[in-house]
Parts: structure tokens; sequence; C-alpha cells
């Protein structure tokens, strides 16, 4: 497995940021409801974004050496990790990485908001942060929020609305603008202020996202090959444009896919490895041939789009064992019916 932990090491860290320079100022366009958006009262210091760039990404570990020892030590602390979880293992993994870039007594890690009561006891939680630093070379604090995100546009809109989580529920529209507007925010408030270490308040406070994740783009085999899919993309507004990106597919659909990928193997992928696909160990017991897959890909949509969810496919080489050509997703019915209805109300 620290083979795998190494891959999703490198993975977190060169893989290209999600949201833009601008993600910022684009985030009030993209919310629809403003009122959604909960702070325990108005900004009151600067609330300065700061832009996290590829490189920056890739440099706060850039030795592999380096980043051999981190990923052991992530690999220690993951035994300990009871989740299937994909974004608490990637904090995890954001966690060491920050703590040998700045100094673990440099980090403070989700640290709560809370608010006392007026009157009576108990509290009140108004969030936490997720990562709160001390940056001694530049003499100042930092406030990152990590997040890893997987959206499927449902069309060929720049607008955020139309990037849906698998699971429907999750938007873009909804979960981005809260990572500016609220959870970044809250450290400009009295109340957030009052919640970063004493020793670092008097600093200048800067904030970063560190996301990574990929937009899929809908495959239409009837329209286009396969090949030029990801030519012709429509990138959402406030996205890099370098973002990764990868397809989803309708069930009937899959047998052109497989017309495509004809000599690979192919496997489902649980959450947990959507960012680099399985473990080598797991290869021989969950690659399938295309046979096997298609006769079960019925039942499986339907227990899936049970739990709403979509199924999460990957596609291996069989002539060089271990090589994962692709990933991307197939929706099942509870996706088609909602992306049914919104075709037939606007």
């Amino acid at each position: 497995m620290l083979e795998l932990v190494e891959r999703e090491l490198n993975w977190i860290l060169d893989s290209p940021v999600f949201f833009a320079r601008d993600a910022h100022l684009q985030a009030p366009l993209e919310c629809q409801n403003l009122s959604s958006i909960s702070l325990p009262g108005t900004i009151v210091s600067p609330n300065n974004f700061e832009f996290l760039s590829n490189e920056e990404s890739a440099n706060l570990i850039s030795s592999a050496q380096a980043r051999r020892g981190c990923a052991e030590q992530i690999f220690k602390e993951l035994q300990t990790l009871h989740t299937g979880r994909l974004g608490l293992v990637f904090e995890k993994y954001l966690e060491q990485v920050l703590a040998s870039h700045f100094g673990s007594s440099n980090v403070a890690t989700r640290v709560p908001v809370r608010q006392n009561y007026v009157p009576g006891p108990g509290s009140k939680t108004w969030g936490e942060f997720d990562f709160l630093l001390l940056n001694s070379k530049m003499q100042r604090a930092e406030h990152w929020e990590s997040s890893i995100k997987f959206y499927l546009q449902v069309r060929d809109e720049p607008a955020w609305k139309w990037c849906w989580g698998p699971g429907v529920i999750d938007r873009l529209d909804l979960k981005g603008p809260k990572t500016f507007l609220q959870q970044l925010s809250l450290s400009s408030t009295l109340l957030g202020q009052n919640s970063i270490p004493t020793p670092w308040r008097e600093l200048p406070l800067v904030k970063k996202v560190f996301a990574k994740g990929t937009i899929f783009y809908s495959w239409k085999p009837h329209v286009e090959p396969f090949a030029q899919r990801l030519k012709r993309i429509v990138t959402p507004c406030g996205l890099s444009g370098e973002h990764l990106k990868s397809w989803w597919i309708h069930p009937h659909s899959v047998a052109h896919l497989q017309e495509h990928y004809r000599s690979h193997s192919i496997a489902i992928l649980p959450r947990r490895y959507w960012m680099t696909g399985l473990p080598k160990e797991a290869l021989p017991t969950l690659l399938e041939s295309w046979s096997t897959f298609m006769e079960k890909l019925e039942l499986r949509s339907k227990v899936a789009s049970e739990r709403k969810e979509c199924l999460y496919v990957a596609i291996y080489s069989t002539e060089l064992v271990g090589k994962l050509e692709c990933c991307g997703f197939i929706v099942t019915p509870h996706f088609q019916d909602a992306h049914r209805a919104i075709n037939t109300t606007e």
C-alpha cells in the first residue's frame, strides 16, 4: 500500500489546481442564494485571498527523497484513519504535507469557531478552519481550506450550476461559493479572529484554497468520436483552464466505450481510490473482462442508483499490467432521471 500512498501523494501535489485565480470573484456571481451563506457577524479584518499555483502546490514537497519520507509518515497515519470518506483522506495527506513544509508546530488543523449562546449555557459552532498556518518565512498567518472535487458537467455551459456531483445533490454552485464566501471569510470576522492562535493574530492573514479534482464531460457517441470529446469542452467559469478533465456516459453508450478499449480490462472503483486507481494488489481480484462487466452492469447500476450514486470505472491495459488508461463515470437511473428533468423544464 505504500506504493499507492506515494502515487496519491504525487497526484495531490502535482495535479493541476482546481480553481482559477479569479474564483473568489466568480463565487458571488455563481451563488444562487446569498442568504445560505452564514457568518457570525460582519467581516472586520482584511479578507485577502491568494491564488495557489500549480508550481506552489508541487513545491510544497519538491524532492523525491522528501516525498518518500512524507509518504511513509502518511502511510502510518492512514492505518489509524478508519474512514472511507475520500475528503478526510485527502485532508490527512495535506496535513502531513503542510507539517513537512511549514513545521508541525506551525500547523493547526480543524480549528473550531464557537460562540456562547446568550442567554444560557452551551455554544454554537459556526464552522472550523481546515488549516491555520504560521508562515515564518513570510511573517504571516495563513488560512487554508482543502477539498477534493469530482463533478459531472450536464450542459456545455460555463455556469457552476451545471456541474453536479455523482449523487446529484452536490453541485459546484452550492459548494464552491461556500468555500470562498463562508469558510474562508469566517477567519476575517471578529469571532473567527478570536479563534486564531493568539501569537498569530497580529500578523497579516492570507487565505488559500488547496483544491484538486476533475470535471467529467458528457460523451455522446452519436455526436462525436471518443478521442475528440475532451478537445471540445466548455470550462466552467472560475476553474483553472488546466484542471483535470475526463468523461461520463450513459449506460447505453458503454458498448461504444468497449469498442474504443476492446483489448483492455475494466474495474469499478470504490470512492477511496478515485484519485489514482486501485492498489496493485487489488487488481487481480477487481479487474474484469468486458463480457463479465457487461453481464453485471444492469444490476450494479440499479444497486448504485438506489444509493443515489453513479459507477466510477477505471480502464486498464492488459498488455502493460497495472497501467491505468483512464477513468470515468457511468451514470445510473437516479442521475439520468435528474438530468432528464432539467432538459424538460428548462
